[in-house]
């Protein structure tokens, strides 16, 4: 607009003056009128107008084409510093933690009871508080279903937690609770509303994952947002141990089913920045993926997923970025193992926490969104019946002392050390890495 004002200016001048000379606005002849004729005046007054005229219009011509050059010139030159601003790169991250089976036996939910009824959990994580704290969004496989009903507690074969649990991992810094395990329905369908309603009326601002109450509800995927980025979350589990759904409430739990997660997947893409699938799926006891694990992740890059995060073989497994034939990538990590157990075999108190920096890069063109690091820390889950002892442990902070200590030499021949467990988690990880 400033260009556009400055020639129609120059311009305006250029009208002005001529039309001031050619109307007669010309200044007096210097010294008195020469003797001779009127006719004779007059015609060395038209011949000198004449030539007045004809130096005007030079001049006039040459005015106006220097003008015309100035303007074109002023018309096409770049803005400068001060019309406008420069445009300023964002760069926003959000960092991720994931951990796998939180799986409480009998061990870990007797040492929280005491007489008084007011059961408290939180030494079981204490450990590993600041680390799971320090996350901007903190996810966990809340392997075992709660119950209400005290009388109902139980673990394995068939699980049902006190809700405590969940006031701890709250506590601890989770913000996103993984529900859809193989033990979703081991209380059947009152386990499933009794962990519904703790959340909804103890910790409403909690996302929960994999469990329904209403099939709107099954239908609406879940965005969690921080930092301006968005995230959607899905979580699935292959199976419940063979027991049933009940038939009158079949969006209680989300099941692998290629239709469904289709269309939860489409609706993820449109609404958020990012799609998070969990899968529960894989082979127990086993360090590599297996076909049918690896048959779901590979659907999930084909859908375009962007991080899929796998538990239930309850031992660690390699973890990876995917490629699609596009160039789209899926960074996948197929199992983080337990989280925190009394599994007696010495990979199993081996466990994982998926660590990942996601990034949110604003710049002229748009916005772009892609994952800048990623990693998996090893954790171990120690316990000791004889002594009431049990909590879940970085890897690095644990000691050999500690070591000595665990129940596991009870039950497992094998050696047990944090020089053991490292090299195990590095041949497991590395090679698929």
């Amino acid at each position: 607009m400033k260009r556009t004002w400055l020639k129609y200016v120059k311009f305006l001048s250029v009208a002005v003056l001529t039309a001031g000379i050619l109307n007669g606005c010309s200044m007096p002849v210097d010294g008195p009128v020469a003797e001779g004729s009127q006719a004779q005046v007059a015609e060395e007054q038209t011949a000198e107008e004449q030539t007045t005229k004809e130096q005007t219009t030079e001049a006039i011509e040459e005015h106006t084409a220097e003008a015309t050059e100035e303007t074109v010139a002023e018309a096409t030159e770049e803005p400068t510093e001060e019309s406008s601003e420069e445009f300023q790169e964002t760069f926003v991250t959000v960092d991720l933690v994931a951990v796998g089976d939180n799986l409480i036996h009998t061990g870990l939910y007797k040492t929280g009871m005491n007489d008084s009824g007011e059961w408290n959990y939180d030494h079981l994580y204490e450990n590993v508080k600041d680390e799971i704290e320090a996350a901007d969004i903190a996810i966990i496989n809340q392997e075992t279903i709660f119950i209400e009903d005290r009388s109902k507690i139980s673990a394995y074969p068939i699980f049902g937690s006190p809700p405590e649990i969940g006031d701890s991992l709250v506590r601890t810094g989770f913000d996103v609770v993984l529900h859809a395990s193989n033990h979703t329905v081991d209380k059947g369908a009152e386990g499933v509303w009794d962990t519904l309603n703790f959340w909804k009326e103890q910790h409403p601002e909690i996302t929960v994952l994999g469990i329904n109450e209403s099939e709107e509800d099954q239908n609406t995927v879940d965005v969690v947002e921080c930092n301006g980025i968005r995230f959607a979350m899905l979580n699935y589990t292959y199976g419940l141990n063979g027991l049933p759904m009940p038939k009158d409430e079949p969006y209680l739990v989300n099941l692998l089913d290629k239709e469904k997660m289709t269309a939860d997947i489409a609706q993820a893409k449109e609404i958020s920045d990012m799609v998070v699938v969990f899968l529960h799926v894989g082979d127990e006891y086993v360090y590599e993926p297996s076909a049918y694990a690896k048959e779901w992740v590979n659907f999930l890059l084909e859908q375009g997923v962007d991080i899929a995060i796998n538990a239930h073989p309850h031992v660690v497994e390699p973890y990876t970025v995917l490629t699609r034939e596009d160039g789209h990538e899926m960074l996948v990590y197929y199992s983080v193992g337990n989280f925190i157990s009394t599994q007696d075999r010495v990979p199993r108190l081996l466990g994982g926490m998926a660590k990942i920096t996601v990034q949110m890069h604003i710049h002229e063109e748009g916005t772009d969104f892609s994952i800048i690091d990623y990693t998996m820390e090893p954790l171990v889950a120690h316990w000791n019946y004889g002594t009431m002892e049990f909590g879940v442990y970085m890897l690095e902070d644990y000691t050999n002392e500690l070591a000595a200590k665990h129940g596991i030499h009870k039950v497992d021949s094998s050696e047990f050390s944090v020089e053991v467990l490292w090299d195990l988690f590095d041949e497991i990880t590395i090679g698929g890495h």
